[in-house]
């Protein structure tokens, strides 16, 4: 439950948000009756942000119309003699004769566009609605390239917080290579990403249950944690000399987790 005083930003934050997302919209359309939601939900599933905003732009619904069934030259003659207030007719399914919004077709037949802001509505700028809404709004920049980069940083960011971004534990060896632990374990965890996604792809796109292992990341890799901890130089390099040759999705992946005997190695190999 919000206090009073909560209740208040909130209804100040969604007039500004809507404000953002009906600047993005042409007058013609706001004239006819285009319409901005937004609310601020809250998820528990796992993975997901405790609070969000919605978004749900509601276009007009367009006039309905009425054509002329067509008949076939047999019920024709016989229906010739009739009068014309006899004849059948039948709803056509409602529409602009062009979108209200270019390339958008929810807005040429009356339907809603939706879309998400992983941020609680006081947090939300007018750069963050811009990048979720399409280009068919002025100035939106939310195109199958924004997300896959987007999803990208977010993946690469929260390898970064699980594992550390070695920053204050790199070490540099003789040969001038960085040998911090942090930075193999995001090798790791990225050699074992890229067999789930291989394997998300081929399962149709379903994701794991949260927390899932059987069954996941047990695909075979091209290169192993071995191969890389293996030998001396071409260690570093093994996934690179072999992307060639070598398949996501052939051998396994071991996580090996690391001990004094293999400290040793590495320091009787400098």
């Amino acid at each position: 439950m919000f206090s009073a005083n909560e209740n208040i930003l909130l209804r100040q934050h969604k007039r500004r948000v809507v404000e953002y997302v009906e600047s993005t919209i042409p007058d013609t359309a706001l004239d006819l009756g285009t319409s901005v939601m937004v609310m601020q939900v809250s998820c528990r599933q796992p993975g997901c942000v405790p609070l969000e905003t919605a978004i749900t732009v509601v276009f007009p619904r367009p006039p309905r119309k009425m054509k002329k069934k067509k008949r076939s030259a047999v019920v024709a003659q016989e229906e010739q003699n009739k009068d014309d207030d006899d004849a059948a007719h039948e709803e056509e399914i409602p529409s602009f004769p062009k979108p209200l919004l270019p390339n958008l077709e929810e807005s040429r037949i009356g339907g809603n566009y939706k879309t998400r802001i992983l941020k609680p509505l006081s947090d939300v700028t007018q750069d963050d609605v811009l990048d979720a809404l399409p280009p068919s709004f002025t100035g939106g920049r939310r195109t199958v390239e924004s997300i896959c980069i987007k999803a990208r940083d977010m993946i690469f960011a929260q390898i970064g917080q699980l594992v550390g971004n070695g920053d204050d534990d790199i070490t540099i060896t003789d040969d001038g290579k960085d040998s911090s632990s942090s930075v193999k374990g995001r090798k790791l965890v990225a050699e074992y990403l890229k067999v789930c996604l291989e394997e998300y792809v081929e399962r149709g796109c379903v994701p794991p249950e949260w927390g899932e292992k059987e069954g996941w990341g047990s695909s075979n890799s091209g290169a192993t944690t071995e191969e890389k901890d293996g030998d001396g130089e071409n260690a570093d390099n093994s996934v690179d000399a072999g992307k060639n040759t070598k398949k996501w999705g052939e051998g396994n992946i071991v996580f090996k987790r690391p001990t004094e005997d293999d400290d040793n190695d590495e320091k009787g190999g400098e």
